[in-house]
């Protein structure tokens, strides 16, 4: 069989979910021919099945010209036929696409432009222990922010940039694909964009018997998930509830003041359980899950917990989280965004429906069936496929 060769480049590896669609990638293609490497800055482990690790030279910067150098060595040396960036933009790329014959992928992992929202926190996170910064940021950082979109022209051009660089540009779901269409003004018929979702694995012996338990499995940051408004909602409802308990499980920036916040509302049975390397638990044993974030990109969480029949109730904050619990009350709730007493009625009224909970518990589990690692690598392999094809040109410029 003649082997062909994938390369993905990530900063740290393995960390997180890019880090888990990667190794997915890599065991379904296996079959298919493909050996899979991965170039990091930083490797944690000694050794994962199918993939060859290689580290970066420069272990402080990933982006840096000696790490771009090593990167082209490694591409020619190794004869490696796609290269797979996921996450990772390079501002070296176009130099690299230059001295490399090989196809490049570039695969976002996210939102798209969630660096706005992202910068838009930043800004006004520092300005929020002084009134002089206060005053700076209402009166001029935020107008020039947010007004006057100077940060969303410099976030559009990188986006075209990498678009331009690339073979092809994958996206999580068809409304981040359209998103992406009507803000670089792109073809609607003929460009590079790819809809690949992330894969969630089967679970072969679900508990369907849970405890009367909600869960959060997350990182606790303030920019994106806002697990504040979830201790809001808990406040409206848990004295309806009395055999209910909420669990989070996850660490961060925030986590020390939300549990100070707890006290403060003097909230009862709610636990912060912290960093977890066994999240399966949990997810055996709840019954609900809630997301209360303000923007997402495919929240691994939700089709976990779809996974283990855990129904997830989020706010319908961006087209991903839409599209893994759409149609809402079958797959799961969605809610409108920021609309916390909302949010609040339907997890009551679910909790108090073990019926309901019963019925929904079938249809999230056959929901997660359809981000099936088959189904998914399926994607993958047919997009490698296409570009490996003699017939398709390049079309970078």
């Amino acid at each position: 069989m003649n082997r062909k060769r994938l390369l993905f480049l990530h900063n740290e590896f393995p960390d997180g979910g890019a880090e888990r669609v990667t190794i997915d990638i890599a065991h379904y293609v296996s079959s298919y021919g493909y050996e899979t490497y991965v170039l990091a800055k930083k490797i944690r482990t000694s050794s994962i099945p199918l993939i060859t690790m290689l580290p970066l030279p420069d272990t402080q910067e990933l982006n840096s010209k000696k790490n771009a150098d090593a990167i082209v060595r490694v591409l020619n040396d190794w004869n490696i036929d796609i290269f797979v960036l996921p996450v990772q933009t390079l501002s070296y790329l176009a130099q690299i696409r230059e001295r490399v014959r090989c196809r490049i992928v570039f695969a976002l992992h996210s939102v798209p432009f969630w660096e706005i929202q992202h910068n838009l926190y930043a800004k006004r996170k520092q300005c929020r222990h002084s009134f002089f910064k206060r005053i700076k940021w209402l009166f001029l950082l935020y107008p020039k922010t947010n007004w006057l979109k100077h940060y969303h022209k410099r976030v559009m051009g990188e986006y075209e940039r990498i678009y331009r660089q690339v073979d092809a540009y994958t996206v999580l779901c068809d409304g981040y694909k359209q998103e992406l269409i009507k803000k670089m003004k792109l073809a609607s018929g003929e460009n590079k964009l790819r809809v690949i979702p992330n894969a969630e694995k089967e679970i072969e012996v679900i508990n369907l018997q849970k405890k009367k338990q909600v869960l959060f499995v997350g990182r606790m940051s303030y920019e994106d998930k806002r697990v504040d408004r979830l201790l809001d909602i808990w406040e409206m409802i848990y004295k309806q509830i009395p055999e209910w308990e909420l669990v989070l499980v996850g660490d961060g920036e925030e986590k020390i003041s939300l549990e100070q916040s707890a006290v403060q509302k003097k909230l009862q049975r709610i636990r912060f359980v912290g960093h977890s390397d066994c999240v399966q638990a949990y997810y055996r044993e709840s019954a609900l899950l809630c997301l209360t974030s303000t923007f997402e990109g495919w929240p691994l969480c939700l089709t976990e917990a779809q996974a283990n029949g855990v129904i997830p109730i989020a706010f319908d904050c961006a087209a991903g989280v839409h599209e893994i619990l759409a149609p809402s009350g079958v797959n799961g709730f969605l809610i409108p965004p920021l609309q916390k007493k909302m949010f609040a009625n339907v997890l009551l009224k679910l909790l108090q429906d073990p019926d309901r909970i019963k019925q929904m518990q079938r249809h999230v589990i056959l929901k997660s069936m359809s981000y099936a690692p088959d189904v998914i690598g399926d994607k993958w392999l047919t997009l490698f496929e296409s570009l490996l094809s003699p017939n398709i040109k390049q079309t970078h410029c």
